[in-house]
């Protein structure tokens, strides 16, 4: 296995990307989506190994940063879901002129990553399937607990909210930014985001898919994805991890029985 990093231009910008490529020919690749923000960092090491493992299996596999996020360019104030989907299709463009010999290509994400893969796979038929860890399913509901980590925030620095909810969201509407973690969120990336829902974008985009429902202890899965699942052409999968895409005690690089149902779901490269 090789595994390069390089910076693709997109335009006047760039993104970064890190191609792992096993040794000959290849016919299937994968693309991974990362997730928003800070649950990018919590995850990267498990995306990192994800990929190593599916080269090892045969897979020709891309992983990028959107702009706005780890070494790509562009504040992240200026990103959005159009540029997040724009720069997955990107990725799914430049993996096919990486390995020419490519038939068909997995988009893989975690979070808000799998919601942005399901939405950049819309009229893709290069992509033949997609993997949805924990998926966002309701765009509306994860920009309000986004949002409330800023109130969690505001309570741990001044034991008080100083801003409401709304008061937080009529900044956004004054074309303001709220922090988040760090990360400066515009009104852009929130309105867009808020108008994602899961189903949606998987009918949308007619490919077999795998929604994976994460949870600490052996269970049924989340009844959101449940009801995604419900969906024509998806497979419901749930997996025993750890939250890794948080800033948890134990440090997580890899995802075992995440990959196992994975693995199991998409069985051997073409």
């Amino acid at each position: 296995m090789t595994e390069t990093a390089y910076f693709l231009p997109l335009g006047d910008e760039r993104l970064f990307a890190f191609l792992h490529r096993p040794e000959g020919p290849c016919l299937s690749g994968a693309v991974l989506c990362a997730p928003l923000a800070e649950e990018k960092l919590w995850s990267h090491r498990v995306f990192v190994s994800f990929a190593r493992e599916l080269a090892e299996r045969g897979y020709a596999v891309l992983r990028f940063d959107y702009r706005g996020e780890g070494d790509s360019d562009r504040p992240f104030e200026r990103s959005d879901c159009s540029s997040r989907i724009a720069d997955t299709r990107a990725a799914v463009d430049e993996l096919k002129r990486r390995v020419p010999e490519l038939r068909r290509v997995t988009l893989a994400g975690l979070r808000f990553g799998a919601t942005i893969a399901a939405a950049a796979a819309a009229g893709r038929d290069d992509v033949e399937r997609l993997v949805l860890w924990d998926p966002v399913v309701d765009g509306a509901e994860y920009m309000q607990t986004v949002l409330r980590t800023n109130l969690m925030a505001q309570m741990a620095l001044h034991h008080k909210v100083l801003e409401s909810r709304e008061q937080l969201i009529e900044r956004l509407d004054r074309g303001e930014t709220v922090n988040v973690e760090g990360y400066a969120l515009s009104a852009s990336l929130f309105r867009e985001a808020s108008g994602l829902r899961l189903g949606e974008l998987i009918a949308a985009s007619g490919h077999p898919c795998q929604v994976v429902s994460i949870t600490q202890r052996a269970g049924p899965p989340r009844p959101d994805l449940a009801a995604v699942a419900m969906l024509p052409g998806v497979a419901l999968a749930s997996a025993v991890e750890e939250a890794f895409w948080k800033e948890i005690k134990l440090f997580y690089q890899r995802a075992d029985d995440l990959f196992r149902v994975t693995f199991d779901w998409l069985g051997a490269p073409a």
